[in-house]
C-alpha cells in the first residue's frame, strides 16, 4: 500500500483475521493480496494504511460469503480494543460528550475518518466519511463503524436509544430490514452522506461510565497526541508515543515491549528512530515531559498520581527528571 495512504487503527482487523483462521481458514486464504501482514497477529495495538483495512474487510466478506459482515461485528465488538479514544468517550458525561470526543480525538485513532459534528447541537445530526480515493471500496467498514459507535454508546448510556434517522453513501440491495430492525428507525441507502440523526433528549443521556477524573486525564493526553500531529512528526514517532502513553501506568515502558507491541524488533525499532534523528529514551523523554506540563497546569492531580501515570516507581524519580527537564520540581512548576 502506498506510505502516503491515511492510517487507521487495525485491532478490528486482528480479530477479524484471528476469528477467520479459528473457521479453518488457511493464512494464505486469509492474508494473500489483502495489503494486510499475518504479523499482524502478534502486534498489540496496530496501526495500517487504511486502504488495506477496508481491503480486508471486503476480501472477509468474499471468503465468508457474509454480506453484513461488517455490520454484525460492529454490533457486538467491544469498542474498549480501540484504546484511549473510546475511553476519552465513556468516560465522558452524556451521549452528546460522548460524541463530540470522538469527533474532536479521532486523530488520536485514525488519520483517515473525518466527522462533522456542526449540527449536531442545533439538529441532533452527525454525519462521517473517510477521506480516501473514492475507488476504495469500504462499503463493510462503513457499517462496522456506523453499527459498532451506537453500539458504544448504548453500552456507555444503558439505554437502548434510537436514532430519528441513519443514512448510508453508499448502495445496498439486500438485508436492510436487519439494519432497521437494529438501529430501530428507517435507515435509507444510496443517500447523499452517512449520517446520525439523533433526539435531543437522546443526547443529553447521561453516561453511567462517566468519571469526572479519568476524563479529565484522558482529554489532556489526546490533547498531547494532537499537538504532537499538529507539529508533522513523523508518522514512526507518533506511533511509538501511541505505544509508550498506553504503558505508561503498567510499568512497561521498555523498547523491547514497545518494539513487540509494534510487530518490530528492537534493533529494527532503535535503526527506524535513527532514521527520525533519535532515539526510544529521547522520544519517551519528550513524552513523559510533555504529559507532565499538561498535568501540572491543567489538572488538580497531586504530584504522586501524576508520578504514577508517568511510569515513575516514585515521587522522588518524578522529582528528578522534572528538574532535570525545566530547572524547577514539579511543585515549584505548578505555583508559578
Amino acid at each position: 500500500m502506498p506510505s502516503t495512504s491515511p492510517r487507521h487503527g487495525a485491532v478490528y482487523v486482528k480479530e477479524l483475521a484471528i476469528d477467520l483462521l479459528a473457521q479453518g481458514y488457511k493464512p494464505h486464504q486469509v492474508f494473500d493480496r489483502t495489503g494486510i501482514s499475518p504479523d499482524i497477529i502478534h502486534q498489540e495495538k496496530p496501526f495500517v494504511p487504511f486502504e488495506a483495512i477496508a481491503s480486508f474487510f471486503e476480501h472477509a466478506v468474499e471468503l465468508t460469503g457474509e454480506d453484513t459482515l461488517g455490520f454484525d461485528r460492529g454490533a457486538q465488538r467491544e469498542m474498549r480494543r480501540s484504546g484511549v479514544i473510546c475511553y476519552v468517550g465513556m468516560a465522558a458525561p452524556t451521549v452528546l460528550d460522548f460524541i463530540k470526543n470522538i469527533a474532536r480525538y479521532r486523530r488520536v485513532f485514525s488519520d483517515a475518518v473525518e466527522i462533522d459534528v456542526d449540527q449536531l447541537d442545533s439538529d441532533g445530526i452527525l454525519r462521517w466519511y473517510f477521506a480516501v480515493p473514492t475507488q476504495i471500496r469500504r462499503r463493510q467498514y462503513v457499517e462496522f463503524g456506523a453499527s459498532g459507535l451506537l453500539h458504544a454508546m448504548r453500552q456507555a448510556a444503558n439505554r437502548e436509544f434510537r436514532p430519528r434517522l441513519v443514512t448510508f453513501h453508499h448502495m445496498r440491495n439486500r438485508n436492510q430490514d436487519r439494519f432497521r430492525q437494529y438501529f430501530g428507525c428507517d435507515v435509507r441507502f444510496g443517500e447523499a452522506e452517512n449520517a446520525y440523526h439523533f433526539r435531543r433528549e437522546d443526547l443529553d443521556l447521561p453516561l453511567l461510565t462517566a468519571d469526572n477524573d479519568l476524563y479529565s486525564v484522558l482529554t489532556e493526553y489526546c490533547e498531547a497526541i494532537l499537538s504532537d500531529k499538529s507539529r508533522n512528526l513523523p508518522p514512526l514517532i507518533v506511533d511509538v508515543e501511541r505505544a509508550i502513553a498506553d504503558r505508561l501506568a503498567k510499568g512497561e515502558v521498555s523498547q523491547e515491549e514497545v518494539a513487540r507491541a509494534m510487530g518490530m524488533s528492537p534493533r529494527t525499532l532503535s535503526r527506524r528512530l535513527a532514521a527520525e534523528n533519535t532515539t526510544f529514551f529521547k522520544t519517551l523523554e519528550q513524552l513523559r515531559r510533555a504529559l507532565a506540563v499538561s498535568y501540572l497546569k491543567d489538572s488538580d492531580l497531586v504530584l504522586a498520581e501524576i508520578a504514577f501515570l508517568l511510569g515513575y516507581s516514585g515521587l522522588s524519580s518524578f522529582n528528578d527528571a522534572f528538574k532535570r527537564w525545566t530547572g524547577q520540581t514539579p511543585g515549584q512548576f505548578r505555583l508559578v
